[in-house]
């Protein structure tokens, strides 16, 4: 008799599991043995993503669509990894040499001079450069062949070595004519999408484009001035292309001052904190938030938080916190932020390349003493400006939280994303999950997925978008005889799922080609690195099955002799991030006015005009039909979903006391 555990035994397990790299070659090398030049570069093109390709020319004539690593070594000739022409002779042998050049190409050559490494590469100093500031290695054994352990060592140094570099920080620009810079507070969204207000005196003309630089509270942005009355400016949107005939941004970033928005539900602190929570979501009770308030910014005032702006935070992390209720509980925390990037734009050459590494810690806390439960929970949205640049990355978070039974867990990892694009040379990408480790004690089944999204956005408009699905699942199963003297066994099988998807939301990327998206699951049931099984007779833990079968290596199957999958047991849909984008975060009324929110997108399969729109506060505000009418001076906040409730947004909304000047002053 066999049944899914469900409260029948308590056991504590210690795992750690380290392991470097996620990715495997669309065909295994062989075990053992040397490696063949078509082998190395199958594994090369992997680990550094080069797997997909723009020309469809071959560039050997002894490499054709029909041969192992066809796409591996076609991609990493049209990035230059390769020096060949011609012919590759593909099933020459790879030695260290051949192995070690070709690395320091994958890493980039005019990417590596670009930092201060204390050597400039050339196509004759590889090795050396090799050797001296990657990894130590014998110049007596360059000649050598190569095994598949040599080039697992050499791939994980390049790696390790390539997201390491920290660029320059370079922000070089020219306006097209005409084009006029603002300050942050110059100018104040009104928030219809449409109005605008001048706030420092400054006359604009009809068809000007006005760049918005960044500050603390807000990314770039640029409008163009359809029409001016007063102080008071009608505008559409203003793109790259309106702003700029030539940019270029490049550099790596280490944000320490973020915006933040928790989901509902939600709240955020410290990190190294996390019981001193700095802002709570939907606790607007008058003066709740005195404190907080006057330590951080936020968007709105008052008893009305809804964004923490300007924060700085300490070695860039950000705890998420929710509780469901029922004695269920759950943390993130996202720390570590880092990124890399390197953008060239040009209004006559368009895109021409953009270069994004994001890495980043996450770390997740549950504890489960409820019944079966299978949910999707948002957490909150993050903004991370660019320095002074007119970049910035967003950054979402919702989990997959499905569990039966009593669980605590907790989950640590590193996650280093990295998307290249080069105008001719199609998409590179690749994903580690690096030093996977966790707590985990149960009496029964459980699934903790993180799914982290972030976007790098130039302005307003999004270039390139990557989400990543990690976490744990672990799945309990139980032998019982009850009619007879066999032992009581019971099997934990647990692993580490890890999907990944590029570009799935449309960008300037995807403007340029769909060849430009891609999605894989990189570690399933069946494939993950962290796969571990462990089993227990009458409660004690054994190696070997007693019962007249032996321990079994592969995970648990269901009914039909298929591997558990948590997509499964907890019928979770595939994470989708839907957004309700407005205009803006903040709408500035007066007291009487009706403005018409700005809507600038909504989740596919849903309606703008659908949208329910609810007042916290109806003394300040009225809302109703995509409108919302000012009743009285103060601030609250605009709750607009979608009408099942599954996607939401939340815009401050102030109404300003019109001015009486009972002064009596009279002006020359």
């Amino acid at each position: 008799m066999k049944k899914r555990i469900v409260f029948l035994l308590s056991a504590l397990m210690l795992l750690t599991a380290i392991l470097c790299g996620c990715q495997s070659s669309s065909e295994t090398a062989k075990t053992g043995g040397d490696l063949t030049k078509r082998e190395w570069a199958g594994l090369l093109g992997d680990k550094f993503g080069y797997n997909a390709y723009e020309n469809e020319q071959d560039f050997y004539s002894d490499v054709n669509s029909g041969s192992a690593y066809y796409d591996e070594i076609q991609a990493c000739a049209e990035w230059g990894v390769l020096p060949e022409k011609d012919k590759f002779n593909p099933e020459d042998g790879a030695t260290w040499r051949y192995a070690v050049e070709t690395a320091v190409r994958a890493i980039g050559i005019e990417k590596i001079n670009s930092c201060d490494t204390g050597i400039e590469v050339t196509e004759d100093n590889l090795t050396d450069f090799f050797a001296s500031k990657i990894a130590n290695i014998d110049e007596a054994a360059l000649d050598a062949s190569l095994t598949e352990e040599d080039a697992a060592l050499i791939l994980a140094y390049a790696y390790d070595y390539a997201n390491n570099l920290v660029l320059p920080q370079k922000f070089e620009y020219k306006y097209n004519e005409g084009v006029k810079e603002a300050e942050a507070t110059a100018v104040t969204l009104k928030g219809d999408g449409t109005t605008a207000v001048v706030r420092d005196g400054t006359t604009y003309q009809t068809g000007d484009v006005v760049y918005i630089k960044p500050s603390e509270e807000s990314p770039a942005y640029a409008i163009k001035v359809n029409s001016v009355s007063g102080d008071e400016i009608t505008y559409t949107n203003a793109g790259l292309e309106d702003v700029y005939e030539e940019v270029q941004v490049s550099g790596t970033y280490e944000p320490t001052v973020i915006n933040v928005e928790p989901a509902e539900g939600v709240t955020i602190s410290r990190a190294d904190t996390p019981d001193r929570p700095l802002l709570a979501f939907a606790d607007y009770r008058p003066n709740a938030q005195s404190e907080i308030i006057a330590e951080h910014p936020v968007l709105s005032n008052n008893d009305n938080s809804v964004m923490l702006t300007g924060f700085d935070i300490d070695k860039n992390s950000i705890n998420f916190n929710k509780d469901l209720g029922n004695g269920v509980s759950f943390d993130v925390t996202i720390s570590n932020i880092k990124v890399t990037t390197d953008v060239d734009y040009g209004i006559f050459k368009g895109l021409k390349k953009a270069n994004v590494t994001l890495s980043f810690d996450d770390s997740v806390k549950a504890e489960y003493k409820s019944d079966h439960l299978s949910k999707q929970v948002p957490l909150g949205t993050m903004k991370l400006p660019i320095g002074t640049t007119p970049l910035n990355v967003r950054i979402s978070l919702v989990a997959n939280l499905g569990f039966d039974g009593q669980i605590t867990l907790t989950y640590t990892s590193e996650i280093v994303a990295t998307v290249n694009y080069e105008k001719g040379k199609g998409l590179a990408k690749s994903l580690e999950n690096q030093n996977p480790n966790f707590d985990f004690h149960a009496d029964a089944t459980v699934t903790v997925e993180p799914c982290v999204k972030a976007e790098l956005c130039f302005l307003e408009e999004s270039i390139v978008n990557i989400k990543v699905t990690s976490g744990v699942v672990a799945i309990g199963n139980v032998d019982v005889d009850l009619l007879g003297d066999e032992p009581a066994c019971i099997d934990i099988y647990l692993y580490v799922p890890l999907r990944w998807a590029v570009n799935e939301d449309g960008c300037i990327m995807t403007f340029i080609s769909d060849k430009l998206k891609y999605s894989a699951v990189i570690w399933d049931s069946e494939s993950s690195r962290v796969n571990k099984r462990f089993h227990w007779e009458n409660g004690v833990l054994v190696e070997e099955c007693t019962r007249g079968k032996e321990k079994v290596e592969t995970a648990p199957t269901d009914e039909e002799g298929k591997p558990y999958d948590e997509y499964k047991i907890f019928d979770f849909e595939e994470i989708v991030f839907g957004f309700i984008k407005t205009s803006t975060q903040m709408l500035y009324l007066q007291e009487g006015e009706t403005m018409t929110v700005g809507i600038v997108s909504v989740p596919d399969g849903y309606s703008a005009g659908d949208l329910i729109f609810e007042s916290q506060n109806p003394s300040v505000c009225s809302a109703g039909s995509g409108t919302v009418t000012a009743v009285g001076p103060g601030s609250t906040t605009l709750k607009i979903s979608t009408p099942d409730g599954k996607f939401s947004v939340f815009v401050g909304v102030v109404v300003e006391i019109e001015y009486n000047d009972t002064s009596g002053f009279q002006p020359l």
